[in-house]
Formats: C-alpha cells, structure tokens, sequence
C-alpha cells in the first residue's frame, strides 16, 4: 500500500499514513483501504451469518422431523393398546355368550307328524314293488309335510 495502511483489529479499523505527516495522496489511499477493510468485513460476516442461519435451519429440520417420528410412534403405540384393550373385551363378551350355552331352535322339529308319515309313505311304496305309480300314492302325504313346513316358516 502506497502512503498508509489500514487495519482490522479488535471490532475497529486504524488507519495510518505513511511518513505520518498527513499527506493528502497518503490519506486518500488509507480511505480506501479503510473502505476495502470495511466491505471485507462485512462480506465476511454475511457469510458466518448464512452459515450460521442455514446451521439453524438444519437443526430446526432436524428437531421437526424427529419430533413428528416420535408422535407417529406414539399413534402406534395408543393405537396397539387400543387394539389389546378391545380384544380383551371381545373375548370377555365371547367368554360370556358361551357360559350361556346358547342352542338354536330347530325348525324342522315343528313337523315331525309329518315328516315321519312321508318317510314311511315312500319306505313303503319302495318295499311294494309297485314302481313309480306306489310314490304317487304318496302325494297327499308330501302335501300335508309341505303345508307344515311352509306354515312353520311363514313361507306363502
């Protein structure tokens, strides 16, 4: 640097001629300087403050996706106890409807007259040797069963 320097020490520019006298030619290139000093500083700081904001971003990505992992294994974990709390009470209530020892109605039991008079219609009529024409003799017999059956089932 002819005439003066500058420097860049602690937070402050000094700036220095040379030959200290105060020359004019000497103190317009330690402007500059200071100046070139200055916008050097200042670049320098806006990258630490990218670096330092992109270093903020990152974490704070971070720290949201570890957070949402961590809500979404604890959905599971509620959903999972949930699951177990329910299957305990279905098997409870199935525990139950057993110590009941349900047995269903049989509807064909309201026919028995019936069914056991067309049963020894067509025993008979296979024993006879008649043929076909013994199981027609039969018909009145298949008719009273069908009658019944409809009657008990409420089928017109």
């Amino acid at each position: 640097v002819i005439g003066g320097a500058a420097s860049w020490s602690g937070g402050r520019v000094s700036r220095s001629t040379m030959g200290g006298n105060g020359s004019k030619p000497g103190a317009a290139v330690a402007v500059a300087d200071d100046q070139q000093a200055i916008i050097s500083h200042q670049k320098m700081l806006e990258a630490k403050m990218r670096a330092d904001f992109e270093k903020q971003r990152r974490d704070l990505t971070d720290a949201f996706v570890a957070q949402q992992q961590e809500l979404a294994s604890q959905q599971v974990i509620n959903q999972l106890t949930m699951e177990k709390t329910e299957s305990a009470n279905l098997e409870t209530q199935i525990a139950a409807l057993k110590a009941q020892q349900y047995t269903p109605k049989n509807p064909a039991a309201k026919c028995v007259d019936e069914e056991g008079a067309c049963l020894k219609c067509y025993e008979d009529a296979a024993k006879s040797g008649k043929g076909v024409e013994a199981f027609l003799e039969c018909r009145a017999v298949v008719e009273a069963y069908s009658l019944c059956a409809k009657a008990s089932t409420g089928i017109p």
